[in-house]
């Protein structure tokens, strides 16, 4: 796990690297678009490109450029120096800014919005500070929201990865998902573990993650990868989706609204399966995991194997402590557990990034092959509502409790 730590430490020359190579992947997955790509149409989970782009330089912008910030009486964050080079604030900021609104304005060309984007990396880079002599906690102080714009625009990266599937574009170049071994089953001793992190753990840490709680697991048996096409096929072909006793409660009304009896992007074809690569129908690869799925469809697989999904914890303890527990690179993996803060919790600067969404949103651990390698960490939490099936969520199962 060394790696990923450092990944949460960059500082100097490395960040400034660090920034550059993520602006190149973020605009990798857009620049090849033609205009008419870029026309994306209103839709939950999407975004105007042209937005998105000028909400990233605004972003990094806002938080490393016109500090200090405070919260506003209207309750949205507020910076002490005026824009320089992204905005307005009342345009960019995705809390000011309501979703269907980014529709109804005229956003700038490529050329200016490119032009934007590299003056405002450009004074982004040259702001990274070189901390005081000192302690770590220095380090990561002064370094704070220059890691934070890093991640920010790693996460975005795979949003317009998942907009490209969602739109049926064709896949940016080098993306591919991988199988993974056979799935075979772990068993996990009882153990009083830690979650999360603590303040002054050394590098960033996300609002959510802070500060670390104990959570008492009882021993348990959980798969060793994904569930695979294979796996779900079987529940597919033995009529899962029409079993009532599969989908109870909200997966009902899920279940009712989405039709058919598979998931979205399969289809039967000539005799044969086919699931949905971006712009491609291909046969389905029974060894890969299965792929966007939501929690709702997870569970009632579960159901029907006799099985459940881990809580976030027991992920977290097995990708931390088990030989040949894979994870991460192929897909998001849905937890049983709700999105909430921990004990203690305290919203970081940037408000809007975990606490608007507890209650109503579900946690997932691990990371996609669209993920960045620097956003892969066993205590990384994400988060989306359970009926979402844009993103590249899958899931793994463990033994019901005895």
């Amino acid at each position: 796990m060394a790696a990923l730590a450092d990944s949460r430490r960059l500082a100097g020359s490395a960040l400034a690297g660090a920034l550059r190579e993520s602006r190149a992947v973020t605009l990798a997955r857009v620049a090849d678009l033609d205009d008419a790509a870029w026309k994306v149409p209103l839709g939950r989970g999407l975004n105007p490109i042209a937005w998105e782009l000028g909400h990233l330089a605004w972003f990094a912008e806002f938080w490393i450029l016109r500090g200090p910030h405070a919260l506003a009486a209207d309750g949205f964050a507020e910076a002490a120096r005026p824009v320089r080079i992204a905005g307005p604030d009342a345009l960019y900021d995705s809390a000011r800014l309501a979703h269907a609104d980014r529709w109804r304005h005229a956003w700038p060309e490529r050329d200016a919005l490119f032009a934007t984007l590299q003056a405002q990396l450009e004074a982004c880079i040259e702001a990274i500070p070189i901390p005081a002599a000192g302690t770590d906690d220095n380090a990561d102080t002064a370094l704070y929201f220059h890691r934070l714009a890093l991640f920010h625009e790693d996460m975005h990266a795979e949003a317009f990865t998942w907009m490209r599937a969602a739109l049926g574009l064709a896949a940016p170049a080098g993306l591919r998902l991988r199988a993974t071994s056979t799935r075979r089953s772990l068993q996990v001793a009882a153990a009083s573990v830690t979650e999360g992190r603590e303040p002054a753990a050394p590098g960033f840490s996300f609002d959510n993650e802070v500060p670390a709680r104990t959570v008492r697991l009882e021993a348990f048996e959980i798969d060793s990868a994904p569930i695979d096409n294979a796996a779900f096929l079987a529940f597919v072909e033995a009529g899962g989706y029409d079993e009532p006793r599969f989908w109870p409660g909200a997966a009902a009304a899920w279940r009712a609204t989405h039709g058919g009896n598979h998931p979205a992007r399969w289809r039967r074809h000539q005799g044969r399966w086919q699931a949905r690569w971006f712009d491609r129908w291909q046969p389905l690869a029974t060894d890969l995991p299965v792929m966007h799925m939501s929690a709702y469809e997870a569970e009632a697989w579960c159901r029907w194997a006799g099985r459940r999904l881990p809580s976030a914890a027991e992920w977290a303890h097995a990708a931390q402590t088990c030989p040949g527990f894979e994870w991460g690179g192929t897909v998001w993996e849905w937890t049983a557990d709700p999105f909430a803060p921990y004990p203690g919790f305290v919203p970081g600067p940037y408000r809007d990034y975990s606490l608007p969404w507890f209650g109503n949103h579900r946690e997932l651990r691990g990371s996609s092959f669209a993920t960045h390698a620097r956003v892969h960490h066993p205590s990384y939490r994400n988060f989306f509502t359970p009926d979402r099936t844009d993103v590249f969520a899958g899931f793994r199962s463990c033994a019901l409790d005895s």
